[in-house]
């Protein structure tokens, strides 16, 4: 589950075919309404992984692996990764009965209290539990592969022996392990739990005796990660609050070592921190606020992504960074703190931009594809049809996920001449109105621009990306952020060097399907 939202309360082109050189994307005459737009190339081209954008889905918290309809949705976000048992829930699953079991104690923390109170909602929606085996089912017909989150908080090595004993048995043992989850917030100061996890030095030695135990029933390529606790992303320097010098004590201890092969990062945003002032989430339905709040968010989502990838690279060089959890929703669960869907398009849209430009970023997973009928969680809504439809932020990143995943090439652009737009928050981060990734796949091309700016743009596409007529062009687009309404991507008629519309805070798709 999302454990760092709590915490965060706290601590608050081309010349030729890509060549190099002085490479731009698209122009115009003059004269027209829409004021011009110029892409131009930032940075190398490069390849992605094979699989790199997901999403939790999460078994225990609702009925999801079993449902037909859920099942069909998902499979239609082309994700890479899900993640099993999930997050916190991880630390107390028990592989025997598929359920969750923890101890509460007179001094255990609210958070443990918390989860303490879900377990009989768990137990009662998923009387026979659920197992690794029913979930390994439920990723294969999505098609994804699971990021697997042991329990290395209530079990013991032995215990866990024995779960990847019978997982290899079955067939069922995942390439990517991610060694716990959040103990670097040690359940929000429970004095039981941080017996457990007092510090990253000591955390580091259990989490080598569980992968040095589980490492023979490993398949070939699997890829074994720590945690960092991505205190740059949220924590200010020299922290007075007790969990901010805990977290960036625990990033500043993490070092590099050959028994790992990645560390896992969980970037949510926090809005009191970002603006450095108490109760500042109670704007978001302000007309007056909302603008104020959005700029300071995007730009947190754009240059504090690159800030905590940079530092935690800085601690552990060589490793693989894998966002496990993220998503932009606000600073909390509060309706008061809720960004629309217009700001979630554009928030989420620049933060899987920004990942992207990392090569270090390997893994991003988005939490959570769930089902809730709850607006403020919810992934998805009724189609209509017995179906369901994603929500613009999700249709958003199903867009991203179709693009990037399979093995891409990406290649980001910037504006030509664009001038940063400083974010006026507290962490004096900044971010670019418009950005754009092109990505290539065999018989695919897709060229996903962002205009995140109150002014309309005009593009005309370059026959340097491709020569023929797109097979497509969207545009997901909401002129009113405040606006709380459902809306929809409208279709672009456009054919070979067509002149695009880019209306403000939008996100456009061009899809090529003729290999160029």
């Amino acid at each position: 589950m999302r454990t760092a939202a709590v915490c965060v309360l706290i601590v608050g082109f081309v010349c030729g075919v890509f060549a190099c050189g002085a490479v731009v994307l698209g122009s115009r005459a003059a004269g027209a309404a829409e004021r011009p737009l110029v892409l131009e190339k930032s940075g190398a081209e490069r390849k992605l992984p094979e699989r790199i954008l997901g999403a939790s889905a999460e078994p225990l918290i609702e009925y999801l692996i079993n449902d037909t309809r859920k099942v069909a949705a998902l499979k239609e976000m082309d994700l890479a990764f899900v993640r099993f048992p999930g997050g916190s829930q991880s630390n107390y699953y028990n592989w025997r009965t598929g359920l969750l079991e923890m101890q509460v104690t007179p001094q255990s923390s609210a958070y443990t209290r918390f989860w303490a109170g879900v377990l009989p909602k768990i137990a009662a929606a998923h009387p026979q539990g659920i197992l690794i085996q029913d979930y390994t089912k439920f990723a294969r017909q999505i098609g994804a592969e699971i990021v697997f989150v042991p329990n290395l908080e209530t079990s013991s090595v032995a215990e866990q022996v024995e779960w990847f004993r019978k997982m290899k048995a079955d067939g069922a043992v995942p390439r990517y392990i991610e060694l716990g989850n959040e103990f670097w917030i040690a359940m929000m100061f429970d004095p039981d739990v941080l017996k457990r996890w007092p510090d990253a030095p000591t955390t580091m030695k259990v989490m080598k005796e569980y992968a040095e135990a589980l490492r023979p029933f490993l398949p070939p390529g699997a890829r074994v990660a720590v945690q960092a606790a991505g205190s740059e992303y949220w924590v200010r320097p020299n922290p007075v609050h007790p969990m901010g010098r805990r977290l960036r004590q625990w990033d500043a201890d993490l070092a590099p070592a050959p028994w790992f092969d990645a560390v896992t990062i969980h970037p949510y945003p926090g809005m009191d921190n970002i603006m450095g002032t108490q109760g500042a989430t109670k704007g978001w339905r302000q007309p007056e606020e909302a603008p104020k709040m959005f700029k300071a968010l995007l730009a947190h989502c754009d240059q504090g992504i690159d800030r905590v990838v940079e530092d935690v690279a800085r601690h552990v060089p060589g490793k693989e960074i894998w966002v496990t959890e993220w998503n932009t929703r606000g600073a909390d669960y509060h309706e008061t703190a809720e960004p629309t869907a217009a700001m979630r398009v554009q928030l989420e849209s620049r933060t899987a931009l920004a990942m992207l430009r990392h090569p270090e970023v390997t893994m991003s997973l988005w939490f959570t594809m769930n089902f809730s009928s709850n607006n403020l969680t919810g992934a998805f809504l009724p189609d209509g049809q017995e179906g369901f439809q994603p929500k613009p932020p999700v249709l958003a990143l199903r867009w991203f996920n179709e693009a990037a995943n399979g093995g891409a090439t990406f290649q980001r652009f910037v504006e030509a001449g664009g001038q940063r737009v400083p974010g006026g928050g507290a962490l004096s981060e900044s971010y670019l109105e418009v950005e754009a990734a092109l990505f290539r796949l065999p018989g695919r091309t897709t060229l996903i621009i962002q205009n995140c700016s109150p002014e309309a743009r005009a593009f005309t596409l370059p026959a340097s990306i491709h020569p023929g007529a797109p097979a497509s062009v969207e545009t997901l687009a909401a002129p009113e952020l405040t606006a709380s309404g459902p809306f929809a991507p409208a279709a672009q008629p456009a054919g070979a060097g067509a002149e695009l519309k880019l209306p403000p805070y939008s996100l456009t798709r061009v899809i090529w399907k003729q290999p160029a």
